[in-house]
């Protein structure tokens, strides 16, 4: 049985247990001669394998495989964007060596870089269900949305694969959501719609909600009002609860 759970496709399988797919893809981000964002090919490879394993980790599951595909040459262009996708996987503890495999562009000589990457996890049932916002939860956004430019001048406020895992382990996280390129308040309100809830959004909150989040650079919490100032203390980050579930 293969169904959507948000941006994840789940695999059902007989033995109690489902594999997750998630995808992304880059262009027009790397060194190349036609590339609009000027960046080490290393960068590229970094931050699109966030995307992925940062949705796969939101919703619980363990990455087992990354296949790659890129429209470009392997040396040297795609084997720096290897060793930034290597540097994320091991944020997180993974293999490189027995998890990652995919293609390149040899006969084609390309001048803009592009990349796709998918990440397939897998879940255990028996000890797990899906994350729903519960009403009267606060919505929490953690780090700052940034895009292009930003993620590579950031100084310490996008979230990274190891805060993500160590806020997905807390018990008072009802749910999390990394933010893509539809902002804060879009991820919210799909957290909202799992829950059969709406989402409202306060007035002058401290970030903006509607900003693209590029490659993953913050999150979206459900959690109890309560543990808001053990959160704050548990990540150094930026935090701001930008809205409540009801």
């Amino acid at each position: 049985m293969i169904e959507k759970f948000r941006d994840i496709t789940i695999l059902r399988l007989g033995d109690k247990s489902i594999l997750t797919v998630a995808c992304d893809s880059c262009g027009g981000i790397g060194n190349k001669e036609n590339d609009v964002i000027k960046v080490d090919p290393y960068v590229t490879g970094y931050y699109t394998a966030v995307v992925s394993l940062s949705e796969t980790i939101a919703l619980g599951a363990e990455p087992i495989t990354v296949v790659n595909t890129f429209a470009v040459e392997m040396n040297d262009t795609g084997r720096r964007i290897m060793d930034g996708i290597n540097d994320a996987l091991d944020k997180i503890g993974l293999d490189k060596e027995s998890v990652v495999t995919g293609s390149t562009e040899e006969n084609i000589p390309v001048t803009v870089t592009g990349i796709g990457l998918t990440v397939i996890g897998k879940v255990n049932t028996d000890i797990w269900s899906f994350p729903k916002a519960e009403e009267g939860n606060i919505a929490v956004a953690v780090g700052i949305p940034k895009v292009g430019n930003e993620v590579v001048g950031d100084k310490g406020e996008i979230m990274t694969l190891d805060i993500l895992k160590k806020i997905k382990s807390l018990e008072f996280i009802k749910d999390v959501l990394p933010v893509g390129s539809k902002g804060i308040a879009y991820e919210a309100s799909e957290m909202a719609r799992t829950g059969n809830l709406e989402f409202k959004v306060y007035e002058d909150v401290c970030v903006d909600v509607n900003k693209s989040g590029g490659p993953a650079t913050c999150a979206v919490l459900a959690m109890d009002i309560g543990y808001l100032d053990k959160l704050k203390q548990m990540v150094d980050i930026p935090v701001n609860v930008v809205g409540e579930f009801i």
